[in-house]
């Protein structure tokens, strides 16, 4: 936690700001190590904590030791201003991103009453957040180890009576079970030509009859999270079917030998996409190739033809090419890949690959 906050104080300097509000959960968690977060934590250029929080998490939060807990009976964003002046601040950032506009409203009334000027950042902690540490990959590794788990368990109970709520239950149960009682995010369980619905709701009256179905899900680990997408077949598949698939797959495939350190994410994008349009569906590709995983399911870096950003080692991101036939069927592949200093290594192994 020490170097993580190291990296924010220098980040704080080169800003000129006196002091960051945190109000994402998740990027307090980043930081601090504690999960129980519902308040607001003050990061100083001196690298002190202030965590701002009310009688629910009095208890959690007093015990957690690791900062200054400040108890807000009544007006926290007040009490937040008033701290900030008594300790002479006069710059102090924000989450723009993480914020509702009425909390955001709230808190500059009270800085502006007192003096102090509010600044707006975006993605501070994320841009932190986005090179993984060492513990921060094994957390990744198991998640996307269970998740492998759960795909195969999701062999062993199909039928041709289950629905795709039934089996998605199911799923998500197992991934609950085996990390820790989360998931990364609901489970999308598609048959026949509902896979071709990228972000398809399973429902309870679609039987399993088609030869064909596409399930993405994702465990969540010591609140890190994984992401993998398959489509299972059995019996006869059509040659059509064949040849669809064998397109996306080695569009991921050309997309995942350009990752490592220093490529333009936009060129790894381009691989597959541009693969994809050869064969003459690059209309039916319309999402961004993937994005990065870790304490979120979605974050840093997107994967698309329009970032600008450039992969670094330790990132952890997807590459899901797809094609949606609506009407008919969609493939997505979708793994995750650790980017290395000179290649990057597929951390979903080779199930069903």
């Amino acid at each position: 936690m020490k170097s993580r906050i190291k990296k924010c104080v220098a980040n704080l300097k080169a800003l000129s700001l006196d002091a960051l509000v945190l109000s994402n959960r998740i990027n307090i968690s980043y930081l601090t190590g504690f999960r129980e977060a519902d308040g607001y934590l003050l990061l100083t250029c001196e690298g002190e904590l202030i965590y701002f929080t009310n009688f629910i998490y009095e208890y959690e939060a007093k015990d957690f030791g690791a900062w200054k807990v400040v108890m807000a009976s009544g007006n926290i964003f007040k009490k937040l201003s008033d701290t900030a002046r008594s300790l002479h601040f006069r710059r102090i950032g924000f989450e723009s991103k993480n914020i509702p506009y009425l909390e955001y409203s709230k808190i500059k009334q009270y800085f502006l009453a007192n003096h102090i000027e509010l600044c707006e950042t975006v993605d501070f902690v994320e841009r932190i957040r986005v090179i993984k540490e060492p513990q921060e990959v094994a957390l990744i590794r198991k998640a996307t180890k269970i998740t492998e788990e759960a795909l195969e368990f999701s062999l062993e109970i199909r039928d041709r009576l289950t629905t795709e709520k039934q089996l998605n239950i199911e799923i998500e149960r197992f991934l609950r079970i085996k990390g820790g009682g989360t998931v990364a995010f609901p489970a999308i369980v598609a048959y026949g030509a509902n896979s071709a619905l990228p972000h398809h709701v399973p429902k309870e009256g679609r039987k399993l009859y088609e030869n064909y179905y596409l399930i993405d899900l994702g465990a969540k680990y010591y609140e890190y999270c994984a992401d993998l997408t398959r489509v299972f077949t059995w019996g006869k598949i059509t040659p059509f079917f064949r040849r669809i698939y064998d397109i996306v797959k080695k569009a991921q495939d050309l997309s995942i030998k350009k990752i490592k350190d220093g490529v333009k994410v936009k060129d790894v994008d381009n691989a597959a996409r541009s693969f994809i349009e050869k064969k003459g569906y690059g209309q039916f590709f319309g999402h961004g190739l993937g994005h990065g995983v870790g304490l979120e399911v979605h974050e840093l870096p997107y994967v698309s033809s329009r970032s600008e950003e450039v992969l670094k080692e330790g990132m952890v991101i997807t590459v899901e090419p797809a094609i949606y036939l609506k009407g008919k069927f969609g493939i997505r592949i979708e793994d995750m890949v650790l980017v290395g200093k000179n290649k990057g290594e597929v951390l979903s192994g080779n199930f069903c690959r």
